[in-house]
């Protein structure tokens, strides 16, 4: 009776395994859910990042066999503005440079004035800003300067009749940080031997991740710097990935939650490596599927550290010059290494920019699609922290909104757009900012009631334009009407009053044909 009981409990046992391996709420199945891996499970739907490859070798082929020497040590990659962009690494000019990626020759120089390039490691874009990281720190790993410059692409101007352009230092914002699980005051080590060396970084959501470079266990933990408006930010830890490799560059692809890592071994031939992440979820990207490539030895791709993506499979790899290996830039197209299982969005934030439009604030964006959207929620704070909804917007089926903001405060006022797909996915923009001054238009009547016939109106900081003015008595008839031609701005204007208006309490319109301001006004 005991062997036919234990053999009971057995089945009761893994029954219960079975079932507790999936989400009881949900019905939901664990597993590997990328067709291209070796243990791809068909009824899995919830991704537990359990995927495993086979051996991957991929050499991204030579796009431009020599960059331009002045970019000797290009030491990052971003597109932007449909251009690829680089820089020198640390000791360089504090400047990046616009790249013809045909020639490889430089098209525009772009001066950061009034900083510094102590050790610049990556470069980013969120669609509206540059973000240049000033992060590198292997030489002993103490640095107390770690920082993050800020700058809108707006201040570029084109580059066929500007090549060489400075940014004035009030446009650039620095954003200084600090590794919160880092001693206050960093203990100095050796040369390459800090676990706080960083040299990867994407904007992502209005987040700056940061991918660090840790010359002790060879692996990255993925930091987050969430108010990136702020002056001074704390890097949180999120995650860590066993690279096997020293990770020098990361980017993710256009309109696609697919993230690239790039780095290489400080060690033998300088073996360089290519992590895909896919399918990742809750803010991290290591929880998803971990696709590594070997792409080859430093004999072949020099000193590579530069990645940026062109669009959603293709992009660009650059080196550094290497004894022998001139600066070279490589394409890559990750279209046959990544499944398209859940991995394209339909959203992907083409543009958000925001500017004061008189007493209003406009906020315009656009996306690639909006085919698959169901609305977009506006989000606006004042502290860049706390974001409440402002409104809903429908979608409207053209790819491009706007939206005024009719009651914007003094000083900053933030905003961000969710978009939120049909299928309850949700995205957040960038986050864009406008400072507004107290210098709000209006009309006026200066002297109310009126005497001497002659009504003063006080136009405050009003577009230049014919102004009608229109003069209605207590029964709705109007006695009086004529033009004013405003030159634009703040300005005193005199409207003479008819000989057959009598005293009494009139109603008086002004209108531009956009704006109509109505006031009574007392004829004595």
């Amino acid at each position: 009776m005991k062997k036919p009981l234990l053999a009971f409990l057995v089945k009761v046992i893994a029954l219960a395994s079975s079932f507790f391996a999936s989400d009881i709420s949900y019905g939901q199945v664990q597993g590997c859910k990328d067709s291209l891996a070796n243990n791809y499970n068909a009824s899995a739907t919830v991704n537990d990042g359990s995927c495993t490859y086979n051996v991957t070798n991929y050499t991204p082929p030579v796009k431009v066999n020599q960059i331009s020497n002045t970019l000797k040590e290009t030491s990052g990659l971003q597109m932007a503005d449909n251009f690829l962009w680089s820089f020198n690494d640390g000791g360089g000019a504090a400047a990046i440079f616009r790249i013809d990626t045909i020639t490889g020759t430089i098209l525009q120089t772009v001066n950061l004035s009034g900083k510094t390039n102590v050790d610049w490691e990556d470069i980013a874009f969120d669609g509206t800003n540059f973000f240049i990281g000033d992060f590198g720190n292997n030489s002993n790993g103490a640095r107390t300067n770690l920082r993050i410059y800020k700058f809108p692409i707006s201040a570029i101007p084109g580059y066929a009749a500007n090549p060489i352009v400075n940014i004035p230092a009030d446009q650039i914002q620095v954003i200084n940080f600090k590794y919160s699980d880092q001693p206050v005051s960093p203990v100095a080590t050796s040369s390459n031997n800090t676990k706080f060396d960083c040299e990867a970084m994407i904007v992502d959501g209005g987040i700056i991740h940061l991918f660090t470079k840790n010359w002790v266990d060879t692996n990255t933990t993925h930091y987050i710097l969430n108010n990136i408006t702020e002056p001074v930010n704390i890097a949180t830890p999120v995650e860590t990935l066993a690279t096997g490799y020293l990770v020098t560059g990361a980017d993710k692809a256009v309109g696609r939650e697919t993230v690239a890592l790039l780095g290489y071994q400080n060690s033998g031939f300088g073996s360089h490596f290519m992590h895909l992440l896919t399918d990742y979820s809750g803010g991290k990207y290591f929880n998803g599927n971990k696709r590594k490539l070997n792409l080859g030895t430093a004999l072949e791709l020099g000193q590579s550290e530069g990645i940026a993506f062109r669009n959603s499979t293709y992009g660009y790899i650059s080196n550094e010059a290497f004894y022998t290996i001139s600066q070279k830039l490589r394409f890559f197209d990750i279209g046959n290494f990544v499944s398209n299982n859940n991995q394209v969005l339909a959203i992907n934030f083409s543009t958000i920019k925001a500017f004061q439009n008189k007493d209003d604030i406009q906020v315009e964006w656009s996306v690639g699609s909006d085919k698959n959207i169901s609305h977009f929620i506006i989000q606006k704070s004042l502290d860049s922290r706390n974001f409440k909804q402002a409104t809903s917007v429908s979608i409207n089926g053209s790819d491009s909104y706007k939206w005024i903001d009719v009651n914007p405060s003094i000083g900053s006022n933030f905003y961000r757009v969710k978009g939120i797909e049909k299928n309850g996915q949700e995205k957040l923009s960038a986050v864009v900012v406008v400072k507004m001054v107290n210098n709000k238009s209006a009309i006026k009547v200066f002297e109310n009631p009126v005497k001497n016939r002659i009504v003063q109106l006080k136009f405050e900081n009003q577009e230049q334009g014919n102004y009608l003015v229109q003069l209605y008595n207590s029964n709705g008839q109007r006695v009086s009407s004529s033009t004013i031609n405003h030159p634009a701005g703040s300005i005193m204007e005199t409207v003479p009053l008819k000989a057959g208006i009598v005293k009494g309490v009139y109603q008086l319109k002004v209108s531009n044909g956009q704006n109509r301001t109505i006031q009574q006004i007392v004829v004595e």
